[in-house]
């Protein structure tokens, strides 16, 4: 008897987890993107979160923002490691004098290779073992790599365990954000993905004041310790707080709310513990949540070619590869510039320009990550209530223009310094580095709304293509400063910018036409179960 009760007490809790999470299709489902974000005047929450406490999308809010803080924090310190050693190249040339100076440059050309390589390795993982356990490894190898570049007795040694540093590193390009965009709704996606992005880049600006006073007097081995400690503490923190993101959340749920269950925004949501169960210490202390599904590795990677097909992604693609182009370029001279004459900037006060960046954070959380909620939020009212990952793109304009002159700015002021003030290089630097951090925004933000259920792999196209970029960028810097000079290498960039953004144009107009397509024509499975 007691058997029969707990056999019928299980089947009446599945019947009422179907029943909360299962309900009639009223709503714009195409699998494109397009979904409804208004019902009845108010704005609905997409994906809809279950009843179940360990949605992580029923996160209390202290959590949610505490994650953000741990994986920008994971990110500045992967970014400074991987492109920090740029500031202060003249100690890494005296550090290593016996050996080629061309093979000393392997150690700040070789990582953005080597961080693209890293996410073509784990965003599969990711899939397929969660986003914890990929996560927490990356921590790891970040500490574990930091004591080998500290000890390193060689320069081929000091390669190799800057290159695994950067592989650890890649997933601040690809995981941190799609776990910050796990966590949180589509209404709200672009301004918390702008504090992560906050966190990383002021994180990042005030480690680079510490590389230019650690590293002259103290060498190599002890800035490496510093990272080292701090990857330390950020593992240690993700371990209790960085809780498992992958949910296996009904479809009903991802693409949007029916009719009989459709939650708004700000409405105190029912949860049923009784039905799932608590969320528990132990529970988030857990590394592996889910059973590997190899097969999704393939998948992957088959979606990921997939991606490059797909019109609207390859720009994206495109332009977060030009603006990826003008910061490398500019990051690359503007140190070169200021400390030669006119301008005579003292050594130590390079990483002080760095800090500057800052105030592109101020400018860019504000004006560009709840400008763009914003925006999308009006147009959809103006659309009868239907979303489409397209207003995002309208957000690019003022960064875009702002780059372009910026390229064009710095280019005069580089080839013709005595004509121009020294915030001819300072300004434009951080104008375009403001262009570069939007793209980086908005090009992942709208992947992921456009292909909710290949979001995974279009953000790999996105990150990784622009990480290969970044790498022949980085070799042709000074041949393209010797033929062309500032002037011409930021004016032909400006030119590439410019040509991007107004072929946005007819990408904006024709989004809808081509996700519709691309979902038909790559995935018709997928098309047909809409």
């Amino acid at each position: 008897m007691s058997q029969l009760a707990d056999h019928e007490d299980s089947k009446s809790r599945v019947e009422m987890v179907e029943a909360l999470s299962n309900a009639s299709d009223d709503k714009i489902n195409t699998g494109d993107g397009t979904i409804n974000l208004f019902h009845d005047g108010s704005m609905v929450l997409v994906p809809t979160p279950s009843a179940d406490p360990k949605d992580p999308l029923n996160l209390p809010i202290w959590h949610k923002s505490l994650i953000i803080f741990l994986v920008g924090a994971y990110s500045a310190i992967g970014v400074l490691g991987t492109s920090g050693l740029g500031a202060v190249m003249p100690s890494v040339f005296q550090a290593y004098p016996n050996d080629d100076p061309a093979r000393v440059t392997d150690l700040v050309t070789y990582p953005t290779l080597f961080m693209g390589i890293g996410n073509l390795v784990s965003m599969p993982l990711t899939l397929t073992i969660g986003r914890r356990p990929v996560f927490l490894f990356s921590l790891i190898l970040l500490v574990v790599t930091g004591i080998w570049c500290a000890f390193s007795t060689s320069l081929s040694s000091h390669i190799a365990g800057r290159n695994f540093f950067s592989m650890a590193a890649g997933q601040s390009e690809a995981l941190a954000p799609f776990i910050v965009e796990e966590i949180h709704f589509l209404h709200e996606r672009s301004s918390k993905l702008s504090w992560f992005i906050g966190v990383q880049t002021v994180g990042t600006a005030a480690m680079f004041v510490m590389t230019a006073y650690v590293v002259p007097p103290l060498g190599l081995k002890w800035w490496y310790l510093i990272l080292t400690f701090l990857s330390l503490g950020t593992l240690i923190l993700s371990i209790f707080f960085v809780v498992e993101t992958m949910y296996d959340r009904n479809v009903v749920e991802e693409d949007g709310p029916s009719s009989e269950c459709k939650p708004a925004a700000g409405e105190r949501r029912t949860l049923r513990p009784d039905i799932f169960g608590e969320r528990t210490l132990r529970h988030d202390l857990k590394v592996f949540h889910h059973k590997p599904v190899w097969s999704r590795m393939v998948d992957f990677y088959i979606d990921t070619a997939k991606g490059f097909f797909i019109p609207t992604i390859f720009w994206i693609l495109l332009f977060n590869g030009a603006f990826l182009g003008v910061y490398i370029y500019q990051a690359s001279t503007f140190a070169t510039i200021l400390t030669m004459p006119p301008y005579n900037f003292a050594f130590d006060l390079l990483g002080w320009v760095q800090i500057f960046q800052i105030a592109v954070v101020m400018v860019l959380i504000p004006g560009l990550g709840y400008g763009t909620d914003l925006i999308t939020k009006y147009l959809s009212r103006k659309q009868g209530g239907v979303f489409k990952p397209e207003f995002r793109l309208i957000s690019l304009i003022i960064p875009t223009v702002m780059t372009v002159l910026g390229c064009v700015i710095y280019g005069q002021t580089g080839a013709h310094p005595t004509e121009y003030h020294w915030m001819g290089i300072a300004a434009p630097f951080h104008m375009c580095y403001l262009g570069f951090l939007t793209g980086n925004l908005i090009g992942i933000t709208y992947a992921i709304d456009a292909f909710p259920e290949k979001a995974g792999a279009r953000l790999m196209v996105i990150c990784v293509g622009r990480g290969f970029i970044s790498f022949g960028l980085s070799y042709s810097t000074v041949p393209a400063i010797e033929a062309t000079g500032y002037d011409g290498a930021m004016n032909i960039l400006a030119g590439i910018v410019g040509g991007l953004m107004l072929l946005g144009i007819p990408m904006y107009i024709l989004g809808p036409r081509i996700r519709k397509w691309s979902v038909k024509t790559l995935w018709p499975a997928l098309a047909e179960k809409n």
